[in-house]
């Protein structure tokens, strides 16, 4: 099987590709078959404007499997070119300079992403906002290197320097960017993880039925016999471009039955990891006393609106009046009464605590670099502090402009960039 690059009029090319532009091909069984496995299209991408920094032509296909293994197999074979290794593109833009460490491991960011909010903190890795923070931080240890030496080479000349306070100074404001850092990177982990929302409250108050509202299938099971739900299910979509994580718990109430009190047990668990609690309660029963509920946010779902009389609503309107100041919303999974506003009102939850965050995603080897670092700035603290040499402290500056130079990775070695690439898909 070949590739036949064709004309509009179905004729072979003669001439050469031109950069960018794309051309029709055909792949043939042979190529004097008139077998047409399959139509594509060839791209050219000319040195050094390609993504690698090299020439690239791209062939498109359909992406049947059968037609992909043919033309690795077959194609491929007979051309000589060998399928791409993992990351192999994006490492190979690493190598001729298109691209820094921090920008390659930000396209596979935005590879993975499954939401709209990681998907805008994965293009500030591969935009750069990095690379440019860890320039300023090496422009700063730099100086401070500089300083320090000099202090030996020209300490017997007359010549003024910045004073100990100055550069005391300059070190805990590093310190306290590296520190900035971390926390951005811990606040965007937690978003990007999940914003978990549980739905709590006793046997059938309409905690599934509200589940299955809230995603538009059927996801859990709906019966009238209580405790159904002995453990938790947890489901997660997209809403506000952020990723949510709604855990169906089991209902809260006393029991004797050992795998419901082991899923009471773990519905408390999940409350405890939740941003947020959807409190059903169902508004055709009388009050009950308010569980204890974690230090989370807490909003009262008053369910089941169309099958309450006048008198319990009024003594759940006493009931609310006596709690906190946490938010009350009255539904009917039933009639979907309420539903939207209960769906806008989240949704304004949840933006509201993404605007909080100012994320930035940090792979475990960047925390490990950005971590020792900063212990390197506090051992040269010390060492000031104990009037250590000058020469002893330029080495823990030495040390930190190691560890930032290992982030961009203009200080690397082949075993830690193997380790990087190989994560990525084939080829990219």
């Amino acid at each position: 099987m070949e590739a036949l690059l064709l004309n509009g009029a179905g004729q072979p090319f003669a001439s050469e590709l031109i950069p960018g532009r794309s051309y029709r091909c055909q792949v043939r069984e042979k190529i004097e078959s008139a077998t047409i496995l399959d139509d594509g299209l060839l791209t050219f991408f000319q040195a050094p404007a390609s993504y690698t920094g090299e020439d690239i032509l791209e062939v498109s296909l359909h992406g049947n499997p059968v037609i992909v293994r043919h033309f690795i197999l077959e194609v491929c074979e007979r051309l000589r070119v060998r399928p791409a290794d993992p990351g192999e593109f994006t490492r190979r833009a690493f190598h001729n300079g298109k691209i820094d460490l921090l920008a390659a491991e930000g396209v596979r960011r935005i590879i993975d992403s499954k939401s709209i909010f990681e998907l805008h903190a994965s293009r500030k890795l591969y935009d750069g906002e990095l690379a440019r923070m860890i320039s300023r931080f090496r422009s700063a240890l730099i100086h401070l290197k500089a300083e320090t030496e000099a202090e030996v080479d020209f300490s017997t000349e007359d010549l003024t320097f910045e004073s100990r306070e100055q550069l005391l100074q300059r070190v805990q404001d590093l310190r306290t960017s590296i520190g900035d850092i971390l926390e951005r990177s811990r606040q965007g982990g937690r978003i990007t993880s999940g914003i978990q929302v549980a739905l709590s409250g006793i046997p059938n108050a309409g905690k599934s039925s509200l589940l299955n509202k809230i995603l538009g299938w059927e996801r859990s099971i709906v019966s009238e016999v209580e405790g159904t739900t002995r453990d938790f299910v947890s489901e997660e979509i997209e809403l506000a471009g952020l990723p949510v994580r709604f855990v169906d718990t089991a209902g809260l109430r006393e029991s004797e039955d050992l795998v419901e009190k082991e899923g009471v047990r773990r519905s408390k668990q999940q409350m405890e990891r939740s941003s947020l609690i959807f409190h059903v309660c169902d508004l055709s029963k009388e009050p009950y006393p308010e569980p204890d509920f974690p230090a989370v946010p807490v909003w009262h779902i008053l369910n089941k609106v169309d099958m309450a009389s006048s008198q319990i609503r009024s003594h759940w309107n006493d009931w609310v009046r006596k709690g906190s100041n946490d938010r009350i919303y009255e539904i009917s999974c039933k009639t979907e009464t309420g539903l939207a506003e209960l769906r806008n009102a989240l949704t304004e939850f949840l933006q509201s605590e993404a605007q909080s965050v100012d994320p930035f995603f940090l792979e475990e080897r960047h925390r490990y670099h950005f971590l020792q670092m900063d212990e390197a700035l506090l051992r040269l603290l010390n060492l000031w502090e104990e009037n250590a040499p000058a020469e002893i402290c330029a080495l823990e500056i030495d040390s930190a402009l190691e560890h930032c130079g290992e982030l961009t990775g203009k200080i690397s070695t082949e075993e830690v960039l193997g380790r990087i690439f190989s994560v990525f898909c084939v080829g990219k």
